[in-house]
């Protein structure tokens, strides 16, 4: 029995720790697993990663490495890749390892892909043709696939950008960056390009641009109506009459339209038409609106020209409108137009980055529209903060709708925004605006330069760069610039035909610019002055102009001898007031000669002289008439339908607009 007990403890720990081995596990290995993480950023990104250690007892967590371009930021069970800020060339591959401090041979990576910071380029993408099939990738530098595009169309903080659109027809693939379609029309397209990635970088490129030709056969031009007309006014209840028009680019079955009304029409060449006014038309005073309407193909209405019905007056005497002056801020450019076709003139005021469309009540008294003041839209291209409608603005139909439309100039922004009328005084933007090219721009004259049927626009400015700059309009909004070798620093332009070639020339402040008939001119005669007007003013059938000097406060009237000459008139030049600035001509008398209205900018009056009928002028008994501070620009209607034109001022440094109403 003593050996028994002598060995029962050793058995005992024997058979116990048999029993314990049989019955447990060895301790597992220590692993490393890192995040799920973006497989692919780009340059100048981060991302973010944890690492998780299974079985580690003694809580040593991981040491991190990096292979590759750019740095890790270790906090440790986290690190923080920051991708290469320097430019890269190509996409980079690198490699981020997290290891287990307690047992080395325990590790685990991630690769990641690091792309170039994507790039919409500067590029020049392939011009298309009107009808033609068209597929164009914009090009793209870097990023991270896929990729989301779209054009940009809608404002920014900074203001109303607008970042314009494809041609009419094409549309931009969002998944894949391609232009394509069929082009329905001509024109010049700017636009902003953006494209997000799935990075989540989104980068434009406000600088691209597609140029599409049109192969449109040219139809009858839109006629152009010089001042004056053949008699310029009739006493009412004057009985039947005959309307004599002249102008530029009439054809067979022209007709001279009466407030919108068409009249029997003898066309005599084309630049002569004589019409027969019947006797109602004329029975009692008012102002009628006088247009040559073209047939098509093409064709469409020429500018107005205003016939007053009314007795002549051996004096003119101007007085405020009930509700005049007008405010409005920073009014650089005025014009008049009936916008919402309802025989009263209304009238538009560029002012600062807006335009004022105020409508006639018949009255002298004026309404505003509905969607008044019109917000400027800055362009995608040469884009600054406040684009600023300048000098520049001309009223026409841009998209052959029927309706009178607008094109402004941006003053700081090198272009022309064009709005299409809606025939009830509102007004819809273009999708694109013009590149005019010209810097300071001061003036846009819109008529039929190439005789196709469409309307276009001249630019011309007080700064550097191309002027005048032809913009060729296809009826969609959109132009194409013309190649232009001309460099004239000008303050105005105005069209007719100087020479009888049937093309339209310009008068650029006080240089004669010959038409081509395609666009493009060829400098004439250099005279002198800064603001300037059209007519006929000694009656022979050949256009004469009025060329005002701001320098020297007159206004010298060059008479023309239907060949593209000009000679002063006898009596000229002729003094004003203090700093001349605009210049415009009607008859204000109701006498049948042309009259000049002159806005003095210098002693803040307005100098109305009286045509003779030979050239020469007389300053009207009433002249000057005080007007606001500055004024600057000036427009002439006959505001509540007496039969006697009356003035509208744009005053610039007041911001108000001076309703002159003929007493």
């Amino acid at each position: 029995m003593s050996w028994q007990r002598s060995r029962w403890p050793a058995l005992f720990i024997a058979i116990v720790a048999a029993l314990t081995n049989g019955c447990s596990n060895p301790a597992p290995p220590i692993s490393v697993t890192v995040s799920a993480h973006a497989p692919a950023i780009d340059q100048g990104q981060t991302d973010a990663i944890t690492a998780t250690v299974a079985n580690d007892r003694s809580s040593d967590g991981v040491s991190w490495s990096l292979t590759g371009p750019g740095t890790i930021d270790n906090t440790g069970m986290f690190v923080t890749y920051t991708s290469p800020s320097t430019a890269l060339t190509s996409a980079q591959t690198v490699t981020v390892t997290a290891t287990s401090v307690a047992d080395r041979t325990k590790t685990s990576s991630i690769q990641i892909t690091v792309n170039p910071y994507p790039q919409i380029p500067f590029q020049t993408i392939a011009n298309g043709t009107m009808g033609a099939a068209y597929t164009q990738t914009i090009m793209l530098t870097g990023g991270t696939p896929p990729f989301q595009w779209s054009v940009y169309n809608g404002p920014i903080p900074t203001g109303n950008y607008v970042g314009g659109a494809v041609p009419d027809g094409l549309a931009l693939n969002a998944g894949t960056g391609v232009i394509s379609g069929t082009p329905t029309g001509g024109g010049t397209w700017y636009f902003q390009a953006i494209v997000t990635d799935a990075a989540g970088v989104t980068v434009d490129n406000p600088f691209l641009s597609i140029e599409i030709s049109s192969n449109a056969p040219a139809g009858n031009p839109i006629p152009f109506l010089n001042q004056p007309l053949v008699p310029t006014t009739i006493a009412p209840a004057g009985g039947d009459s005959t309307l004599k028009v002249s102008g530029s680019g009439f054809v067979s079955g022209a007709t001279v339209d009466f407030n919108g009304t068409p009249l029997t029409t003898l066309f005599v060449d084309g630049g002569h038409l004589t019409a027969e006014n019947p006797a109602v038309n004329t029975a009692t005073a008012g102002t009628a609106a006088i247009s040559v309407m073209n047939p098509a193909p093409g064709g469409g209405r020429s500018n107005v020209v205003y016939f007053p019905v009314g007795a002549p007056s051996s004096a003119v005497h101007f007085a405020n409108a009930a509700n005049s002056p007008l405010q409005a801020y920073e009014p650089f450019a005025i014009v008049e137009a009936d916008f919402n076709e309802d025989g009263k003139p209304d009238i538009a005021i560029a002012s600062g980055i807006r335009v004022y469309v105020l409508l006639g009540n018949g009255d002298g008294t004026f309404t505003a529209s509905a969607g008044s003041p019109i917000p400027m839209p800055s362009p995608p291209y040469d884009d600054l903060a406040s684009p600023y409608a300048g000098l520049g603005m001309a009223a026409g139909d841009f998209n052959n709708s029927g309706h009178v439309g607008l094109a402004v100039g941006l003053f700081n922004n090198l272009a022309a925004a064009t709005f299409f009328g809606n025939g009830n005084g509102t007004f819809t933007a273009s999708p694109t605006l013009a590149n005019t090219a010209v810097g300071s721009l001061t003036a846009l004259t819109a008529a039929d330069f190439n005789r196709d049927g469409y309307l276009d626009v001249v630019a011309v400015g007080a700064g550097g760069g191309v002027s005048p700059t032809p913009l060729l309009g296809y009826g969609h909004g959109a132009f194409n610039g013309v190649v232009e070798n001309l460099e004239m620093q000008a303050n105005s332009s105005a069209a007719g035909d100087f020479n009888g070639d049937g093309n339209l020339d310009l008068l650029v402040s006080g240089t004669v610019a010959f038409g081509n008939g395609d666009g493009t001119f060829t400098q004439g005669p250099v005279l002198t002055g800064d603001f300037s007007a059209v007519g006929d003013f000694n009656g022979d059938g050949k256009l004469d102009l009025a060329v005002c000097s701001s320098f020297d406060n007159r206004v010298t009237i060059f008479l023309g001898d239907g060949a593209g000459n000009f000679a002063p008139a006898s009596n000229s030049p002729i003094s004003v007031g203090l700093q001349p600035e605009a210049i415009l001509t009607g008859d204000f008398n109701n006498d049948g000669k042309l009259d000049l209205a002159i806005a003095n900018a210098g002693d803040n009056t307005v100098t109305l002289l009286l045509g003779n009928g030979d050239g020469t002028f007389t300053q009207a008994s009433g002249s000057p008439y005080p007007v606001g501070t500055f004024p600057f620009s000036i427009a002439a209607a006959d505001f509540n339908g007496d039969g006697k034109l009356d003035l509208a001022v744009a005053n610039l440094s007041d911001g108000t607009v001076s309703i002159l109403m003929q007493q």
